[in-house]
């Protein structure tokens, strides 16, 4: 027996095997999921959040939240890295949340509530530039969201690579010099 022809033989069927339509079509549904169950935030609450963290960071010449899988990111993040006291705050603070937009749109049921209802939400605690006052959980929510969803965002992969700049190997150390000279006026991914 020859052991070369063996061994060719047995790389080629794996090697065949590997390129299978099948075998891509695997990899390729575990990268991009087409439901996603949430971990942390309850499943009929995870739309919402969807739907209002797209009214943060919405499509425009780069992807939004929602095609970035911010919310998703969210999710683990909040399940993974929070402790019990962070995570009741976060509750407790869409709980409160949910209830201002209700009241203010005259609905009785949250997933009756439209895009254009949590943007008037969102507007009333984000855009009125005064500080939420102490103890305004509906505000003081907007506010986590807000951060939470921005944050998300800057530390995401393509927009890490493609958006901002980003040197994978930092290259010399310049000390005070102009950011629109050193990178075109983007902020640094890093």
């Amino acid at each position: 027996m020859d052991r070369r022809k063996a061994l060719k033989n047995i790389g080629t069927g794996i090697g065949a095997i590997a390129v299978t339509p099948t075998v891509v079509g695997f990899f390729q549904s575990c990268q991009s999921a087409v439901s996603y169950t949430p971990v942390f935030v309850p499943q009929e609450d995870f739309g919402m959040l969807s739907s209002i963290m797209d009214l943060i960071i919405p499509s425009t010449d780069t992807p939004g939240a929602i095609e970035l899988k911010l919310p998703e990111f969210l999710d683990a993040y909040a399940d993974g890295v929070w402790n019990e006291d962070n995570k009741a705050s976060f509750k407790e603070g869409w709980a409160a949340f949910k209830s201002a937009a209700l009241e203010a749109s005259g609905k009785a049921n949250a997933g009756q509530l439209t895009a254009a209802d949590w943007d008037a939400e969102l507007a009333k605690h984000l855009k009125s530039g005064n500080p939420p006052a102490k103890g305004d959980l509906a505000a003081g929510f907007a506010n986590q969201l807000r951060s939470l969803t921005v944050n998300a965002y800057k530390t995401n992969e393509f927009i890490g690579e493609n958006v901002l700049a980003y040197a994978p190997v930092p290259g010399d150390y310049r000390g005070c010099v102009d950011l629109e000279e050193t990178t075109g006026g983007k902020s640094w991914s890093l």
